[in-house]
């Protein structure tokens, strides 16, 4: 038996994907500044962040599980009308990307920067409506030129959140156990 258990956590660290670490920070088939969209304050090269509300592009995140990354009609919406300069004055070669993609109508192959293991059930729309704010998980995304995991998204982080004193948010059942949030293993792992 003690080498079964040896032998499972020792596979399940030797296959955990990358992704699953925090700093994971992979390079994007779009160079997508967050702190030029999503940001407010003045880059380093002058221009200003257009304060894009993190819902606009992740709409989904209101009605289930999944975030999910925008479609390129999406992003199209806005770059259809604003299609950037380059450094030698023709388009931008990230935004060209996107009218690439639209006249192929291929979507744009995103990695995926924030997730949680397969054998985990995760709610976005559940954790909005309990008040959170996209930071408390994603960090300060508005300020990333290329996102990065900022926050490990593991079980003891989870829990450390959810164990929390309550909120004006928190159920009426957990805020009797004094906790933010469920902390039994049906809530995450169905």
């Amino acid at each position: 038996m003690a080498s079964a258990t040896i032998g499972v956590a020792f596979g399940l660290y030797a296959l955990w994907p990358p992704n699953l670490e925090t700093g994971f920070e992979p390079q994007q088939p779009i160079e997508f500044s967050h702190a030029l969209h999503a940001g407010v304050d003045r880059l380093a090269d002058g221009r200003q962040g257009m304060g894009i509300p993190c819902l606009y592009c992740h709409s989904e995140a209101t009605k289930g599980p999944h975030a999910t990354v925008p479609p390129v009609d999406t992003c199209f919406k806005c770059h259809s009308q604003v299609e950037g300069k380059g450094p030698d004055g023709g388009p931008h070669p990230e935004i060209a990307k996107i009218f690439d993609a639209m006249e192929s109508k291929k979507p744009i192959e995103w990695v995926k920067v924030n997730d949680v293991a397969d054998f985990v059930y995760f709610d976005h729309s559940q954790h909005l409506l309990a008040g959170m704010d996209c930071t408390e998980c994603h960090g300060d995304v508005q300020n990333m030129h290329r996102v990065k995991r900022d926050a490990s998204l593991k079980m003891k982080w989870c829990l450390d959140c959810h164990t929390q004193a309550p909120t004006e948010h928190t159920s009426e059942l957990y805020a009797r156990q004094n906790l933010r949030s469920a902390i039994h293993c049906s809530a995450c792992h169905r």
